[in-house]
């Protein structure tokens, strides 16, 4: 939304120069200096914005150095790493509860009539990725559609094309710390995240399919985005993911 604004406004400040430049050329007695040095003034203030928008803006989050940011990866890395081949040995349930750290004391009490995203909610753990975790959010079925995959129409009868499951991207960035052990209410792990993306706890929300490698061990295979699928479904496709 900022980026749009900000774009907004430079070519607003560029038809304007445009147009008080063209100005000035056909009457140069014209005051218009003001009016070009201001818009100059402009767009070296939105530049300056650009480049260090991060310190202007305060965002949801942890504030880490490069090197502190490759540190905090690795130590989580591990961590999950472990939890996940610890559960594929074991055949125990991937379950594990994502909780907003700016929200702690609405756990374990469920507040239906709040807006947006749950402050906690159950996912489960499949995998790790470069950057972060993948936690599964729902499993069901594709169909394929003139421009790619889109939502099973179950009501008009489709059995769907192929099973997937909805995957959210979750960067280490974003997490604050694990509790592997749970606790009263569930024994499964606890994931404190910063909402940091439009108060959600992912980078980016995927379709995978899940890919037997041999040994208990699976792969998830990206086969689409999400808000492509969205958008293909608007056309003749279903309604939700399910």
């Amino acid at each position: 939304m900022i980026k749009i604004v900000i774009s907004t406004i430079e070519i607003l400040v560029l038809i304007l120069c445009a147009y008080f430049g063209y100005k000035w050329a056909n009457d140069p007695s014209g005051n218009y200096e003001p009016w070009l040095f201001l818009g100059g003034l402009v767009f070296v203030s939105l530049e300056i914005f650009r480049r260090y928008e991060i310190h202007f803006i305060k965002r949801e989050g942890k504030n880490l150095t490069p090197g502190e940011l490759v540190k905090h990866s690795e130590e989580l890395r591990k961590q999950f790493q472990k939890e996940i081949y610890k559960c594929r040995a074991e055949k125990l349930r991937k379950d594990v509860i994502i909780r907003h750290v700016n929200r702690m004391d609405s756990y374990p009490e469920v507040d239906g009539k709040s807006k947006g995203i749950s402050p906690w909610f159950r996912a489960g753990l499949l995998d790790t990725y470069h950057k972060g975790i993948l936690v599964g959010l729902r499993f069901g079925t594709l169909s394929e559609g003139p421009n790619g995959y889109r939502f099973t129409n179950h009501k008009a009868g489709e059995d769907g094309y192929i099973k997937v499951y909805m995957v959210g991207k979750i960067p280490y960035e974003f997490i604050e710390g694990v509790n592997f052990d749970g606790d009263e209410y569930y024994y499964f792990p606890h994931i404190f995240c910063h909402f940091a993306n439009k108060s959600e706890p992912y980078e980016e929300i995927v379709f995978c399919e899940e890919i037997d490698m041999g040994n208990s061990h699976p792969y998830y295979k990206e086969v689409a985005k999400y808000e492509q699928v969205r958008k293909n479904s608007k056309s003749g496709g279903g309604e939700y993911f399910a």
